[in-house]
Parts: structure tokens; C-alpha cells; sequence
């Protein structure tokens, strides 16, 4: 059996959740390459590589972690709406 096979990454949809996911994308930053990472993610439609799709996910990710949850009552009266935008993904 071809050794390749046996030895491949398992392919995963990037999660932003997924603290082992975020911690792969932040070696692949550190070290420029996906050598040190567990998986190999799938590209998803409307991405162009990647490194984006990451990014794109880890900008939902925190923006909606930071948001949620967060007004209290005296921002509240401040603001009449608090809004988080979810971003497009691209289209080709």
C-alpha cells in the first residue's frame, strides 16, 4: 500500500472554535509553512487559498466572541442597537 496514503493529514473544514485549528493556523503563520499542522483543511468555495479562508473565520470568530453578550445597561441606553456585521464570503 502507497505510504502516502498511510501517512496523510485528515482533511477538516477550518473551525475557528477549535482551539487545536486556531493553534495550527497560528504555527503556519510562525513558521510559514502547514508542515507543523495536524490537518490539512479543506478549501471551501469563495476562497481563494487557505490562509484566507482562516482568516476570514477567525475575524467571525472574534468579532462575534467580543459582541455577544457584552452591552450592559448603561451602553445600552447609549446605543439604541448594537449590530455585528457578518462578513460575505467571496464569490467567484
Amino acid at each position: 500500500m502507497n505510504t502516502l496514503l498511510l501517512n496523510c493529514r485528515p482533511g477538516m473544514v477550518f473551525d475557528a472554535t477549535n482551539k487545536e485549528h486556531r493553534n495550527a493556523y497560528y504555527h503556519f503563520l510562525k513558521y510559514s509553512t502547514w508542515g507543523r499542522s495536524p490537518y490539512q483543511f479543506i478549501l471551501e468555495p469563495g476562497f481563494e487559498d487557505i490562509p484566507t479562508l482562516c482568516r476570514h473565520r477567525l475575524c467571525e470568530y472574534y468579532v462575534s466572541k467580543e459582541f455577544a453578550g457584552s452591552a450592559n445597561p448603561a451602553h445600552i441606553n447609549k446605543m439604541s442597537k448594537l449590530t455585528v456585521v457578518k462578513l460575505a464570503t467571496k464569490k467567484t
